[in-house]
């Protein structure tokens, strides 16, 4: 029986036939979604996707940008952010 985590049908099975002549189960991971923007859900740029077995190789600069809430807010939603905590501290 395979490991209780890969039983879900959400992982594709391909079946293979091996040199020996037998017919195997692979289960493939899913593709990756694009990451987004926790506030507005638009696509995030400057970060890595594919899958995770190349992404994994990659270094930690290259994943997601180094700047606040970089990897989880787009540009705009943080400069957004940015002003109204600014402006919350004015008052």
């Amino acid at each position: 029986m395979v490991r209780p985590a890969m039983r879900s049908t959400t992982h594709a099975r391909i079946k293979v036939r091996t040199p020996g002549g037998n017919l195997v189960l692979h289960i493939r991971e899913r593709k990756k979604g694009e990451p987004t923007c926790a506030m507005c859900g638009k696509p995030l740029r400057g970060t890595a996707s594919g899958p995770s077995s190349s992404v994994r190789n990659e270094p930690l600069s290259s994943k997601r940008p180094s700047r606040y809430f970089g990897g989880v807010l787009c540009h705009s939603c943080l400069s957004r952010l940015i002003k109204d905590q600014v402006r919350r501290a004015a008052f």
